[in-house]
């Protein structure tokens, strides 16, 4: 009933989505809202604890583990405070030889083996929050302690030297000082880069993949990755330290296994292959939609729309 006349023309049928309670008791509920659209309810979906897929909003980071427990490997994640992409790290929260938390304060990173910079809506803001607060130092030093730490995306613009915004494309910080873990600087650019990629992993033979999204152009000279179609990408130090702008580039086992070889010679290894986790969950998916969701009426609907 929001909508204007001509984009309620184009609406041909309703779906409930995360219903909790008793199916049977909305059947009056739907015929309601039959009556008051004037178009089907095509579908009832509940809410579906047993299926594990990515979260879309980062509210959902309240809900993510902040213990940090156990003789497994620890790999924080900053709590960046314009943090993005935070599904980067499902692989790992999923990991049966992990335990992922989110770092919200500077001595929660003395705990963890691994340090991970995430994504960042607002690179130079967060890069500023770092800076200012005891965060900066301590990352620092825990990389010249020997930890691990790696960079994805916004991440990996703050270890390096410097980032500039030409163009003000963030804001009004024009330029600032990274973490300096990185031999690499960073010019922001107006035009956002988005595409799918596939590449090789330094020496590994398989190929694996990951999207970039990002406005901004780094220079390396010791790349990490090559895609496949030569672009090479990423800056790496030493197996404790890298930075790269590939989403998703955790999802390959490939990855998985370098960040954690230098850890699991105290644990058991293990086989586990999160890209299949995720695509039977979205089978699992599949099936939850089929089950509750008129689908071959909405085929019909797509059939018969022009």
């Amino acid at each position: 009933m929001l909508q204007t006349p001509e984009d309620r023309k184009r609406i041909k049928g309703i779906i409930i989505n995360k219903f909790r309670g008793d199916l049977r008791l909305f059947e009056s509920g739907r015929k309601l809202l039959e009556e008051l659209c004037g178009i089907p309810v095509l579908g009832v979906v509940p809410m579906a604890k047993h299926i594990k897929i990515e979260e879309e909003d980062s509210v959902a980071l309240e809900n993510k583990n902040k213990s940090i427990i156990g003789d497994k490997v620890k790999v924080g994640v900053l709590a960046l405070p314009h943090i993005s992409n935070f599904t980067d790290f499902d692989v790992l929260e999923r990991h049966p030889e992990v335990n992922l938390f989110y770092i919200t304060t500077p001595e929660e990173i003395d705990e963890a083996d691994i340090i991970i910079i995430p994504g960042s809506k607002n690179t130079l803001a967060d890069l500023n929050h770092l800076r200012k607060t005891f965060f900066a130092k301590m990352i620092i030093n825990a990389r010249e302690s020997g930890k691990s730490v790696i960079g994805i995306c916004g991440g990996y613009q703050m270890m390096g030297i410097m980032i500039s915004d030409p163009d003000g494309v963030e804001g009004d910080i024009r330029q600032l000082p990274g973490l300096g873990i990185l031999p690499v600087s960073t010019i922001l650019t107006p035009t956002k880069i988005t595409r799918q990629v596939q590449f090789r992993f330094l020496d590994y033979g398989q190929i694996c993949e990951g999207y970039e999204i990002h406005m901004g152009n780094t220079e390396s000279k010791s790349p990490l990755t090559q895609n496949t179609d030569g672009v090479q990408d990423g800056c790496l130090v030493d197996e404790r330290c890298f930075g790269s702008y590939i989403h998703g580039i955790l999802d390959n086992p490939a990855v998985i296994d370098y960040i954690l070889a230098p850890y699991l010679a105290h644990f058991s290894k293990s086989d586990f292959d999160y890209r299949a986790f995720k695509e039977s969950q979205y089978d699992e998916l599949a099936v939850w939609l089929r089950k509750h969701v008129d689908i071959d009426r909405i085929y019909k609907i797509m059939m018969n729309y022009d």
